[in-house]
């Protein structure tokens, strides 16, 4: 055990003291278009604390909460951090690190299980938990009313979570990377866009044109289009979610480095969304990976896809 988390574990928390890294666009090389979405999800850089505390479920190993760079519906910020383990052995060397952004799930057990499984392979794995879930579920959000605000606040928080996870003794900061499934996906996306703070992305039944999205996709898409509609309709939901718009900005993801995995039959995301996302990325067909399921039966794509992902994040880390 290195002697931070010694520490750590006889104080039962430790205070460590991070800074921003964020870094502004380009305004000579990026469109108004495009300054004018990413606008929205800037801050000016500071220094701030994070703490960490012995997780108190069995799930996890440590807890970080640290302040979320905008105040919104989900106060602090908090992260499961699952330290790397190779044969159920904790690694005390300098190991790469994905941070998993949750799916819409109450639960957030698919963010879960792909943070668990990952983290068995060698990686350190964190999990952020987004405006309006688990420690930040004391006043859920309104998402009909404040969806925009909650994205926008989780897209900062997991690209602040970045240099938290750079911060910590056994990680290896040169590949810190992130991984969003669902509703996680299009806040990786987002958070990927702003600066190329992460060394790899992997987007998970994620996409574009939210507009079409919403007009299209069924189940949970569809119930939440009816709750955003008893607020606003027509050109003015359309310019309301334009300023959460992945097609916007995700131009800017390198396409090297990042991986989308789409579900052809999926209803929720339909693929022509997941489609206009590669495209806007410029994704080479070897970084798309087309499962033959749905939504939520990409469930039983979990494996191939944690194996995946473990693949690429080991092979980026080989000199």
């Amino acid at each position: 055990m290195s002697a931070f988390f010694l520490l750590a574990a006889l104080l039962d928390s430790q205070a460590v003291v991070c800074h921003d890294s964020l870094a502004a666009p380009d305004q000579a090389t990026e469109s108004d278009d495009t300054m004018s979405c990413l606008s929205g999800f800037l801050w000016k850089p500071a220094a701030f604390a994070a703490t960490i505390k012995p997780a108190a479920a069995s799930g996890f190993d440590w807890g970080i909460s640290f302040p979320s760079p905008r105040s919104g519906p989900g106060g602090d910020m908090f992260v499961e951090w699952r330290r790397a383990r190779q044969n159920g052995v904790v690694c005390e060397d300098e190991r790469p690190a994905v941070i998993v952004v949750h799916e819409s799930g109450r639960g957030m057990h698919a963010g879960r299980a792909i943070a668990q499984a990952l983290s068995s392979t060698g990686i350190h794995t964190f999990m952020v938990h987004l405006p309006g879930y688990g420690q930040r579920s004391v006043r859920r959000p309104d998402q009909g009313k404040e969806l925009v605000e909650g994205i926008r606040q989780g897209v900062m928080d997991a690209r602040r979570a970045a240099d938290v996870v750079k911060s910590l003794d056994g990680v290896d900061k040169k590949h810190v990377s992130i991984l969003g499934v669902s509703l996680g996906g299009f806040v990786a996306s987002l958070a990927g866009s702003l600066d190329s703070v992460f060394d790899q992305h992997f987007l998970l039944m994620a996409g574009a044109d939210l507009p079409a999205m919403f007009q299209q996709g069924e189940r949970e898409v569809a119930d939440l289009r009816k709750r955003m509609e008893s607020y606003r309709t027509g050109a003015e939901l359309t310019a309301w979610l334009r300023q959460i718009e992945p097609a916007r900005v995700a131009h800017r993801l390198p396409a090297s480095r990042t991986t989308l995995y789409v579900a052809m039959f999926d209803i929720v995301v339909p693929p022509s969304c997941s489609e206009k996302l590669a495209t806007t990325i410029g994704l080479p067909p070897e970084q798309i990976i087309r499962m033959p399921c749905g939504h939520h039966s990409a469930v039983a794509f979990l494996l191939p896809m944690v194996v995946d992902v473990s693949k690429r994040v080991h092979v980026a880390c080989t000199p």
